[in-house]
C-alpha cells in the first residue's frame, strides 16, 4: 500500500471516528435528557388547596381530578374518599383492564411513576399488581402499603358520597370489554349519573353503542374537526378541553355551545381560570385543588 493510499485510509478512519463520536454524544444527550424528563414527570406536584364556594355558587359540576390529588395520591381510594369528604360533585378516574379481566384505576399504562414495582398494568394479573405499593403522590407518607384501586372500589366510594363518576377510557384496546364497565356502574346504582370521557373517539363510539350515558370527547385544543367528532357521538355529548390553552378562546367555546355540545374544561387550578371558564359557559370543571 502506497503512502498516499495510507493517508486516504487514515482520513477515512478519522471520519468514521468523528461520526461515531457524534452519534455517541447524541445518544448520551438523549439518554440524559430522557432521564431528566422522566424524573420531572415522576416528581410529585405541589398543590395549594383553595375553597371557592363563593365563585362556583352551583354554576358548575366540580370534578376532583384523579380524586382529590392535592391531598392524597392520585387515582387511589384515599384520593376518592378525600374528594367525597371535601364535597366535590364528581371524581374523575382512569381505567385499565388487567390480564385477568379486572378493571383498575391508573392514569399511566405503566406502574413506574406511582408504584414501587415496574410493569405494564394490562400485562399483569390483579394479584400480581397487588404485590406493588404506591410510593408517590401527595402525602404518600400517610398511606403505607397503599394498593391499586379497582373500578368497583372507586364506584362504591362515589356512591357513598353521592359523587358523579367521571370515567376516562384509556388506550385504544379492550373496547370489547366495555360491557363489564357498564355492568359495574349498574351494580353501583350510578347509571343515571355516570359520565365517560376519552381522547379516543372510537372508545366513545363503542361506549355509545352500549349506553346512552353522557360522553365527553377530550381534546387539547378545540377546532372544527373536534367539534364535528364530538357531535358524531349523538345524544348527550360534549367536548372537554384543556382550559389552559390560549387557542381555546371564548369564541370557539361559544361555537361548541351553539352547536349543542356540553362543555367541560381541565385542569382548572386557579380562581382566575375558574372564573374564565364559568364566564364561557363551561359546566364541567376538572381540578386538582379547587374545592367548594
Amino acid at each position: 500500500m502506497s503512502k498516499k493510499e495510507k493517508k486516504k485510509w487514515s482520513a477515512w478512519k478519522k471520519g468514521l471516528v468523528i461520526i461515531a463520536s457524534v452519534i455517541a454524544f447524541l445518544l448520551v444527550v438523549g439518554i440524559v435528557g430522557g432521564v431528566i424528563v422522566l424524573d420531572k414527570y415522576c416528581e410529585p406536584k405541589e398543590y395549594t388547596v383553595m375553597s371557592v364556594s363563593d365563585i362556583t355558587d352551583g354554576q358548575a359540576t366540580l370534578v376532583a381530578h384523579r380524586g382529590f390529588s392535592a391531598v392524597a395520591p392520585e387515582n387511589t381510594a384515599p384520593a376518592f374518599e378525600e374528594a367525597g369528604k371535601a364535597g366535590f360533585d364528581a371524581a374523575e378516574c382512569d381505567v385499565y383492564r388487567t390480564a385477568d379481566g379486572v378493571w383498575v384505576i391508573s392514569h399511566d399504562s405503566h406502574t413506574y411513576r406511582m408504584m414501587d414495582g415496574s410493569a405494564f398494568v394490562e400485562k399483569l394479573t390483579y394479584d400480581e399488581l397487588m404485590e406493588f405499593n404506591h410510593d408517590n403522590g401527595s402525602n404518600i407518607e400517610s398511606y403505607p402499603n397503599l394498593k391499586i384501586c379497582t373500578l368497583d372500589e372507586y364506584l362504591e366510594i362515589c356512591a357513598k358520597y353521592s359523587m358523579v363518576p367521571v370515567i376516562e377510557l384509556k388506550g385504544e384496546n379492550n373496547t370489547e370489554h366495555y360491557d363489564e364497565i357498564i355492568a359495574s356502574v349498574e351494580k353501583s346504582g350510578l347509571t343515571d349519573k355516570v359520565v365517560y370521557i376519552s381522547f379516543h373517539l372510537e372508545n366513545l363510539k363503542k361506549l355509545r353503542s352500549l349506553s346512552d350515558a353522557t360522553l365527553y370527547y377530550l381534546v387539547q385544543e378545540i377546532d372544527e374537526q373536534a367539534i364535528s367528532d364530538a357531535l358524531s357521538l349523538g345524544g348527550k355529548c360534549g367536548i372537554d378541553f384543556n382550559g389552559n390553552k390560549d387557542k381555546n378562546t371564548k369564541e370557539i367555546i361559544q361555537q361548541c355551545a351553539d352547536s349543542g355540545l356540553l362543555l367541560g374544561a381541565w385542569t382548572i387550578d386557579t380562581p382566575e381560570a375558574l372564573n374564565r371558564m364559568l364566564d364561557s359557559g363551561v359546566t364541567l370543571i376538572t381540578t386538582n385543588m379547587i374545592r367548594h
